[in-house]
């Protein structure tokens, strides 16, 4: 009985124990201009700050000009990588639809106060790397990437990223592994022709202000103004003989035009074939088939990506491997120069980025007076339309015989248009 009577009175002071009520003054704060509401941050990559031990740093930045506008940056302490939350960008940036309190209870006051907390100031707190100095870096400073070094970003993404975002990464480093891997090029020279100015060679280096490929503004002549090695590297040539092997198997009859298009060669490739035929120098020929190979290769690729931003699925390129036979040399580095690892779409300037280079290699193909007729029809593009690109190369319009095209040339040096603004005119008013 005495056990009994002690388990309930045990039971009974817990009882009263849950049951023990306080008597508070509640009082609801808003945020004025000397006092700002709180800020709630999140971690969603798995950092915990309380299992770290130390305190981390934690900074607020509010924009001068914006006051809306804050960033949160949490600093673990000893590590090269900080947190930062934007209430401009990410989650805080979409509609919310409810609204968030936090309360706090003081005992010895015995005040409850309730701080309201608006949806764009609870922010996900996203891993950012430390520049290579040790310094944190600045709101809105950009980290500059060597391509040459790791990427900074490759472990965050493998550590503390999203399944998507892994998956992106390990596909990135692939590619680059196999870019860099001289065993897949195979047994080939590597080097600059014979033929090739190596003075030119040395300063041309790829643009930084203009989207067209590796040029030379000092060039004296055409073909060194944009040169081939830099367009179509002596590493990927050895892959690029299916011309010359399709001119072995085609028919001999009228049905020869037909044949060329059923194995998705474009209308620019196809006329030229003759010239193909013609040549007799060895050298020469396995050049200019090279130079119709990329071409059709870049068109045919152009056509995958294009539809795949149209359909805005999940990418996949295989399409581009399987059916239209694009070595996998070609379409790694097709992969690097025009898609974007995160989003794995062409963008729009990345699209204007491969017509230059599809026009530079027609103009190479043409001795730098060429009609745009047929590429007009490849790329889908109107001659109007198709004329901004030219003058984005420093091309100009040839003058044309009476009853002939007008044909596009390169002059030497390359001078670029600007763009002409429109001027308009006020009108007088009359009395």
């Amino acid at each position: 009985m005495a056990e009994k009577e002690c388990i309930r009175g045990t039971a009974s002071r817990r009882e009263k124990k849950k049951r023990k009520k306080i008597e508070l003054e509640m009082e609801v704060l808003s945020e004025t201009a000397d006092k700002m509401a709180p800020v709630v941050g999140y971690f969603p990559s798995g950092y915990d700050p309380v299992a770290a031990g130390a305190d981390p740093d934690i900074k607020l930045f509010r924009n001068k000009k914006k006051s809306n506008r804050l960033e949160l940056v949490v600093r673990p302490d000893d590590c090269n990588v900080e947190f930062v939350g934007k209430s401009y960008a990410g989650e805080a940036a979409l509609p919310q639809l409810c609204t968030y309190a936090l309360g706090v209870v003081d005992k010895e006051t015995q005040t409850l106060k309730i701080f309201p907390i608006a949806a764009n100031k609870i922010l996900r707190l996203e891993p950012r790397f430390i520049n290579g100095f040790g310094e944190p870096t600045k709101v809105g400073e950009e980290v500059i990437i060597d391509e040459k070094k790791k990427h900074p970003m490759a472990d965050l993404n493998l550590l503390y990223g999203t399944k998507r975002a892994k998956n992106i990464e390990s596909r990135r480093q692939s590619i680059n592994k196999k870019l860099n891997d001289p065993s897949i090029l195979g047994p080939l020279e590597v080097g600059t022709d014979g033929n090739l100015n190596d003075e030119a060679s040395k300063d041309v280096k790829e643009p930084l202000d203009r989207n067209i490929p590796p040029y030379d503004p000092s060039a004296v002549t055409p073909q060194s103004a944009y040169p081939l090695n830099n367009i179509i590297p002596k590493g990927e040539r050895g892959y690029l003989k299916d011309i010359l092997e399709t001119l072995e198997l085609e028919p001999n009859n009228a049905r020869n035009a037909e044949f060329w298009e059923s194995n998705y060669y474009p209308s620019f490739v196809i006329h030229r074939l003759p010239k193909l035929r013609e040549i007799q120098d060895e050298e020469e020929k396995t050049q200019f088939a090279c130079i119709l190979s990329y071409i059709t290769h870049l068109i045919n690729f152009r056509k995958v990506a294009e539809s795949v931003r149209r359909r805005k699925d999940k990418p996949d390129y295989a399409e581009a491997m399987s059916k239209f036979m694009i070595p996998s040399v070609v379409f790694e580095r097709f992969l690097t120069l025009f898609v974007d690892p995160v989003s794995n779409f062409i963008s729009s300037e990345k699209s204007v980025l491969l017509i230059c280079y599809v026009l530079v290699l027609t103009l190479h193909a043409d001795d730098f007076l060429t009609d745009s007729t047929d590429i007009e029809k490849d790329l889908a593009i109107t001659r109007d339309s198709l004329k901004p690109y030219f003058l984005q190369l420093g091309c100009k319009t040839h003058d044309p015989k009476p009853f002939q095209k007008a044909r596009m040339t390169l002059p030497v040096p390359l001078v670029f248009q600007g763009l002409k603004k429109r001027r308009f005119r006020r009108k007088r008013s009359g009395f």
